[in-house]
């Protein structure tokens, strides 16, 4: 039995980059945003009908919406969902490191 090798590549921390997604940055921010206001809905227990009346979004755009498909979200648009959960959405603007090359969106949430 011969040993087949496996070339294995370092990622770079950002999949749709990875992947050569049309604007990364944008979409790996607009899909932690998307984590984050399904963290809330489900910590809350908010049932999908009540979430998605807060939310004030229709069936289908709260599904696509939890299913991650945010091609019709804009980051502005995933912010304003934020507040209308209720939570606090902070930006702070910082000069980029010399150690990267490249300029990035970082989001946390610390809860």
């Amino acid at each position: 039995m011969t040993e087949e090798k496996i070339e294995i590549e370092k990622g770079s921390g950002n999949i749709f980059k990875d992947l050569e997604v049309p604007d990364p940055e944008e979409y790996l921010a607009k899909t932690r945003l998307a984590l984050i206001i399904n963290s809330i809905i489900t910590e809350s227990g908010l049932t999908r009908r009540k979430a998605a009346k807060m939310l004030e979004l229709n069936t289908s755009q709260f599904s696509a919406l939890s299913e991650g498909l945010l091609d019709d979200f804009s980051i502005e648009s995933l912010f304003l969902l934020i507040r209308k959960l209720d939570c606090k959405v902070e930006i702070v603007v910082s000069g980029k490191p010399a150690h990267n090359p490249a300029a990035e969106i970082s989001i946390s949430m610390p809860f």
